[in-house]
């Protein structure tokens, strides 16, 4: 579903779909076909959207420091419990709660479970939320931000049945463990909206390139969407390994995200910056491709978070991550070598944390980076992408840190010139059939990809004339802002 290109089209129900498929219906589904039957019905109902569901995790005041949530959920002597709010700064962040079309929306609610007095750690809750038309008693919901309505959700002393509790009341003796296994549908969320940018990109790329063959004009950003589909499948499969420590599959996911990202983000910038005026219009896309890449980024799992994360544990050794299908090439040495020069730091400290802290947490999301570069090469080698795209991408994550390569003297920066103007040599004859594969064309609504497009889109402007030019005023519901 999200390697859809259509999800790029509507940014907002790409993020409702995924809330309510992957975090909700996901999330329950776990539950309903082991130890809560119960919760069938509520997940078909979920599935057909006959039922919104919202997945309240992060708070406000917290961030990313999700465990220490204050949201609390106290058991009471009649088996209920008392759900409550405590602050504003409590509040759950950017589910988007407010009542929609008539339609009930539940949701699953993380609230620190307290019996008799102690505190047996965060617990998934399910929450009547409102009908459709009103907020349940107790329930309040504050923004509604355009254009997924996120809001700030809070609870004063809601009254929860005994079923509300989606997990059990027993003491954990590993808490954060069983709080992470809770929540496993973030990373496999993580995972699933990353692959937007292969669609990002393919838009991007699509539109600039037909518009710099309309101004006969050329760019010298390689587009790296195909390397990417290779990356994603890779990535997916080693996600979906059980042999693998769920921690390794996890940091599979992080490397794939953060690079996904990271090459999203420089071609929507660089295409944007060589369409001069065009590149700045909504209508265009690729302005608002950035921003929908920059929510991409922080939703299900922030990637500055999962890179310290990440870099911490396999630092500490606590696990590797697989190994370089091709140890011998560039990207993987410089991966390497990275490693090699945290490691050496850690180790020569007799403080851990202050040295990650100093010398690592800075490089955290740079070391990520690298290891998902490698991670796209070996995979695009692997199954057999085109060579010039293969080269294209390699040089591409070469000038990410172009000085490591000249400090070791692997490459001067007049080879790595010489690289790239090779790479896009190869790749330029070949523009046509590498846009057609891409399949994006009946996606894109930008006016700039042909002068048919572009007098068909300039006759839905407003005309402002005189009256000795001749030319009548035009009625148009063209907002004022796309005027040239």
């Amino acid at each position: 579903m999200h390697v859809n290109p259509i999800m790029v089209v509507d940014s907002a129900a790409f993020t409702l779909l995924t809330i309510q498929y992957n975090l909700v219906a996901g999330t329950l589904a776990q539950y309903a076909a082991t130890t809560r039957p119960d919760l069938v019905c509520l997940v078909e109902d979920i599935l057909r959207w006959d039922v919104i569901g919202q997945f309240c995790l992060t708070e406000l005041g917290r961030g990313l420091n999700i465990f220490r949530m204050k949201t609390i959920a106290t058991l009471l002597p009649t088996g209920d419990f008392d759900l409550h709010t405590p602050l504003p700064s409590d509040a759950k962040f950017m589910p988007p709660t407010v009542p929609v079309k008539g339609l009930p929306c539940v949701a699953i609610v993380f609230a620190q479970l307290y019996v008799n007095g102690e505190c047996r750690g965060p617990r998934p809750f399910l929450v009547n939320i409102n009908d459709g038309y009103h907020m349940c008693n107790g329930v309040t919901s504050k923004g509604g931000s355009a254009p997924v309505n996120h809001a700030l959700t809070s609870f004063h002393h809601v009254c929860l049945p005994p079923s509300a509790l989606v997990g059990d009341l027993d003491k954990s003796n590993k808490i954060r463990r069983d709080f992470m296994s809770s929540i496993w549908r973030v990373m496999v969320g993580s995972l699933a909206i990353s692959s937007m940018a292969i669609s990002d990109l393919q838009m991007s790329s699509y539109i600039a390139a037909r518009y710099f063959q309309r101004r006969h004009v050329t760019s010298a950003y390689g587009n790296p969407a195909f390397v990417l589909r290779a990356l994603y499948k890779r990535a997916i499969e080693q996600f979906m390994d059980k042999n693998l420590d769920v921690r390794v599959r996890h940091g599979v996911v992080a490397c794939c995200k953060a690079v996904m990202a990271q090459h999203a983000q420089v071609a929507n910038h660089a295409l944007s910056e060589r369409m001069g005026a065009q590149g700045l219009f909504e209508y265009n896309r690729l302005s608002t491709l950035y921003s929908e890449i920059r929510g991409v980024s922080i939703a299900e799992g922030d990637i500055l978070g999962l890179s310290m994360r990440l870099m911490a544990d396999t630092l500490a050794q606590m696990y590797t991550l697989p190994l370089s299908t091709h140890p011998d090439g560039p990207l993987a040495l410089h991966e390497i070598s990275l490693f090699e020069e945290a490691t050496e730091t850690i180790s020569s400290s007799s403080d851990f944390t202050q040295a990650f802290a100093q010398y690592v947490q800075p490089r955290c999301q740079l070391m990520v980076e690298s290891m998902g570069h490698r991670k796209a090469y070996d995979a695009a080698v692997d199954q057999g992408v085109s060579q010039c795209l293969v080269d294209l991408y390699l040089i591409n994550a070469i000038k990410t840190d172009a000085a490591w390569y000249v400090e070791r003297s692997i490459f001067t920066r007049r080879t790595i010139m010489r690289m790239e103007d090779t790479a896009l040599l190869a790749a330029l004859p070949r523009l046509d059939e590498l846009l057609a594969a891409m399949e994006i064309e009946s996606y894109i609504s930008s006016p700039v990809i042909s002068d048919e497009c572009w007098e068909k889109f300039s006759k839905t402007l407003p005309v402002y004339s005189s009256p000795q030019a001749g030319i009548l005023a035009q009625p148009t519901l063209v907002l004022e802002r796309a005027r040239l």
